[in-house]
């Protein structure tokens, strides 16, 4: 039974075959990324939004978070979801958004982010073998992020191949390019997480096609990493396998974050 299932849900994820694809082309791939050090000094970011699908997506660039309040700059995290249909860690099923947020809202002020918006989107159920978007298009969703973009200097966010391809990080940064291509005139920076390392501790969460352009050391910030995402208690199960640990080996384990310049990268 659980082989059917697992071919009855992927053989109706148009996600699973672009994936399939792409994995099938990067075998024949040769990488020469040269990332250098990403210098916080000489920018200009005073205003940063973090654009992500889920509470605790944050982990993913929470050394760069760090290091960027700590030189000035005020960080705001917005949020599609509440995380409702993710692992519940326990947690009654119906509570598990409130739980969630509640989770997001701690774990940020852990950070120093003093600003958390929820954009209102609701994270179906997943299944076992398939996770999905919120009921929401690419051009609705980039109507309604575009405000909290365009007053910023700085955008950070979800890579293109969704790290490990989840629907909703594609649709957050579909909609993303969708409001940088739009706009004319001057446009903040964007830089997404987990560009291509080939050698990260944890490679089913890299974004293989996107080149990485900037590395950050971002260990002295272990601590605060760490106690941030201890914070997520419903979803420490969930970073303990993606590190074959405990979440702790998880912040060992990412302790080097990659960025790509998606202007460079010619996305917008």
């Amino acid at each position: 039974m659980s082989l059917k299932n697992m071919l009855a849900q992927r053989s109706t994820d148009p996600v699973f075959y672009r994936k399939t694809f792409r994995d099938v082309l990067r075998r024949f791939a040769r990488f020469a990324d040269s990332p250098v050090m990403l210098d916080l000094q000489d920018r200009a970011w005073d205003q940063v939004a973090v654009v992500i699908a889920h509470p605790d997506d944050e982990t993913f660039c929470s050394g760069l978070i760090c290091e960027l309040i700590s030189r000035g700059s005020k960080v705001s995290v917005i949020c599609l979801t509440k995380g409702e249909g993710g692992p519940t860690g326990g947690i009654e099923r119906a509570k598990l958004g409130a739980a969630r947020e509640e989770e997001m809202n701690n774990a940020c002020a852990v950070l120093g982010v003093k600003e958390v918006t929820f954009l209102g989107h609701v994270d179906p159920v997943a299944r076992k073998y398939r996770v999905y978007a919120p009921d929401v298009t690419v051009e609705a969703l980039a109507d309604q992020i575009e405000p909290f973009l365009m007053d910023s200097d700085l955008i950070v966010s979800h890579g293109s191949n969704g790290e490990y391809w989840h629907p909703a990080h594609l649709r957050l940064f579909d909609a993303i390019r969708n409001v940088m291509k739009g706009r004319t005139g001057q446009q903040p920076d964007w830089l997404t997480f987990l560009a291509r390392n080939l050698n990260h501790e944890i490679p089913r969460l890299v974004n293989f096609d996107d080149e990485a352009h900037y590395f950050l050391d971002v260990s002295s910030c272990r601590e605060a990493r760490e106690k941030a995402l201890g914070c997520h208690q419903s979803q420490l199960s969930l970073f303990g396998r993606f590190a074959g640990g405990s979440y702790g080996d998880f912040i060992a384990k990412t302790s080097r974050e990659t960025f790509c310049d998606q202007r460079r990268a010619g996305r917008y």
